[in-house]
């Protein structure tokens, strides 16, 4: 239950690992890796977690990920049906600290990048019109030599240094408190989490899978997400709320029960702290 090591290999004539993926749905599950990762979902909807953040995902989304930060792309319920037609398609790249040199990264001309790779171990939404160019730029990257796929990826890395469309995602404090020995712990906490947030779940059962007190749980989850147990849960419940709500199939109700909620007003006030809007409000404004 803990996130596994993923390791991808360049091919031969490569420093770096450029692939486009499709699947009947993303198979690969909680997982970290040494290596930086740029991911462009080109066809597929679902919540992401990354670090100790939660948020949905659809069709452009791109990030830049650090490394080692765990995380996994869940897809929606309707791709793991037995004859669903769906699929679930992104492009990945991978490439490591030194793909260039032990100190090219380090160079004077480089500093901006630099930074930019340090703020990636938060993981990096990328917005706006930078998400666009960049995701025409990997397409593009498919159908390019091995040395031309280089140059291009240092342009995008210079291109996102050189601006401020992105917005961090996992906290500083889980990515200054996730060591060895706080990821043995919360590895499994957190899997379990992402595999039964939708059903009734006690401080207590979730204390026991760390091996810990409630009260001792609560302190450690804190220490480590820099959120409280109940607050990260509900959010993960929220996010996946939102893309049911998103789906239009569902009365409010029913949404508030399947995401996990025992009760509509309960879940109502939860939404809004999250969302800064009522289930109906996000409704009208996004369905």
């Amino acid at each position: 239950m803990k996130p596994i090591l993923e390791k991808l290999t360049p091919e031969p004539e490569c420093s770096f690992v450029l692939q486009k993926d499709s699947f009947p749905y993303y198979p690969t599950p909680w997982h970290y890796h040494p290596e930086y990762e740029l991911v462009l979902v080109l066809k597929s909807s679902g919540k992401k977690i990354i670090g100790d953040h939660i948020s949905n995902f659809k069709d452009g989304d791109l990030v830049l990920m650090g490394p080692n930060l765990p995380h996994v792309y869940d897809n929606d319920p309707a791709y793991y049906e037995k004859d669903s037609q769906l699929k679930a398609e992104a492009i990945v790249i991978h490439f490591s600290d030194n793909f260039l040199g032990n100190t090219f990264f380090n160079l004077p001309e480089m500093a901006k990048v630099r930074q930019l790779l340090n703020a990636s171990r938060q993981g990096l939404q990328i917005t706006g019109r930078q998400r666009k160019e960049i995701a025409k730029r990997m397409e593009k990257m498919l159908e390019l030599s091995p040395p031309q796929r280089l140059t291009e990826l240092l342009n995008i890395l210079i291109g996102l240094s050189q601006t401020e469309a992105y917005s961090c995602l996992a906290s500083p404090g889980f990515v200054q408190n996730y060591g060895n020995a706080n990821a043995k712990r919360l590895d499994p906490v957190l899997a379990y989490l992402m595999q039964h947030f939708a059903e009734d779940i006690s401080l207590e059962e979730v204390a026991s899978i760390a091996n810990m007190s409630p009260q001792s749980f609560c302190r450690f989850f804190k220490h480590c997400t820099r959120k409280t147990f109940l607050t990260f849960l509900n959010e993960l419940r929220i996010g996946y709320a939102c893309r049911l709500i998103g789906d239009n199939r569902y009365s409010i109700s029913e949404i508030c029960y399947k995401s996990g909620f025992n009760n509509l007003s309960n879940f109502n006030r939860q939404f809004k702290r999250v969302m800064h809007k009522t289930p109906s409000e996000y409704k009208k404004a996004y369905v």
